[in-house]
């Protein structure tokens, strides 16, 4: 009991989120064909095996692909209006999720990598309680899933970040695996957690400070994000990516939050960017039943707040609830919101926002933008 309290004061459960990592398979050196919309997808390593929902579907595409950079369309993808301006893959970004927190982002203009919030080894637990909670992937590494070369993917980082200090952002087993002078982009807890791990390399960014990486070749802002501790607490990162303009003008921006959690005065600060990665779903630690609970991730409660302060061009859902757990805490938590709502909901906020659904677990989402 005392292990559940501490969750909930934290909330840091069910930021369980979606981390990935592009693989140099997916530069734009890999012969890519683009569908209409201007999105493409590239698988990684193959996979076999029976998944139910996104992690079968997930788990086909990977199966049917391997080494080939195949196209899988996303049904809830929307083409750029003819009146819009044109869209380049150049001037775009490319996302691969590899389930829970770890996202992996290229910025094609500029060609920097970033993984955050890396979990790529071995199970989510937090606290070392895996008697209480443990959580699974049903993709990445699982029994019949697709499976990734964590040295690999990290030769081709240029910077790993961590937005918390929890277990699903900063997870030791796979930190373990990260050589000890890459440069590591953490927020003040995270870089005292990782610190006695005997990395050299690592840069403390708190709210409101901007860091160069890559040569200059971007910039990484912190904000002020998920509240995981009581209302006295300090909050954890937010962090927002944008690459150097160029002499043609063109560079992307990146928004990442893993909770859709945030203060107004924080965001109000960064202008807009071209790409948000947040949840668009709420996770509840309580009782679905009794239709009571303290939302620990909020993206049905704070999703179009967020949207209408950032003007994105595209919203990434973070389909963060989506791994398997196990243990006595797993079924106090819920899922609440409706993803297929989220189109609606923008056209009735007056958003010209445009939604593009992930790739499944290991193939890569490119997203074209315009300058």
């Amino acid at each position: 009991m005392q292990f559940a309290n501490r969750l909930v004061a934290r909330r840091g459960l069910a930021g369980s989120m979606r981390c990935a990592a592009t693989p140099r398979s997916a530069a734009p050196s890999t012969p890519f064909r683009t569908t209409d919309q201007g999105l493409l997808h590239s698988p990684v390593t193959a996979a076999a095996g029976s998944h139910s929902g996104t992690a079968a579907a997930s788990a086909r595409l990977l199966s049917g692909r391997r080494g080939a950079a195949g196209v899988a369309q996303s049904a809830s993808q929307a083409a750029p209006s003819a009146s819009s301006s044109p869209t380049s893959f150049h001037h775009g970004v490319t996302c691969t999720s590899y389930e829970g927190n770890c996202i992996g982002v290229k910025f094609n203009n500029s060609g920097v990598r970033v993984l955050i919030d890396p979990w790529l080894e071995g199970d989510l637990t937090f606290f070392n309680q895996d008697w209480v909670y443990r959580g699974k992937k049903r993709v990445i590494n699982a029994r019949g899933g697709g499976s990734v070369d964590t040295q690999q993917l990290l030769m081709e980082t240029d910077v790993v970040v961590l937005t918390q200090y929890l277990d699903d952002h900063c997870h030791e087993p796979t930190l373990q695996k990260v050589p000890r002078n890459m440069l590591i982009v953490a927020n003040p807890e995270a870089a005292d957690r990782i610190k006695p791990m005997g990395f050299t390399n690592v840069r403390v960014l708190d709210h409101g400070q901007t860091v160069a990486v890559a040569d200059g070749r971007m910039t990484i802002t912190a904000t002020e994000g998920a509240l995981v501790g009581p209302p006295w607490s300090k909050r954890q990162n937010g962090v927002t990516f944008r690459e150097a303009e160029t002499k043609d003008g063109s560079h992307a921006s990146l928004y990442f939050e893993a909770h859709c959690d945030f203060t107004d005065a924080s965001i109000a600060k960064l202008g807009s960017v071209d790409v948000v990665v947040t949840p668009v779903e709420s996770t509840i630690l309580g009782s679905r039943e009794a239709g009571v609970g303290y939302p620990v991730v909020m993206g049905d409660i704070n999703l179009m707040r967020l949207l209408k302060q950032l003007r994105p061009k595209v919203l990434v859902p973070l389909l963060n609830a989506q791994i398997d757990a196990e243990g006595p805490l797993s079924p106090a938590v819920f899922q609440r919101g409706d993803v297929a709502a989220v189109r609606q909901q923008l056209a009735d906020a007056g958003l010209s926002t445009r939604l593009e659904m992930p790739a499944p677990p290991g193939e890569t989402l490119a997203i074209a933008l315009s300058n």
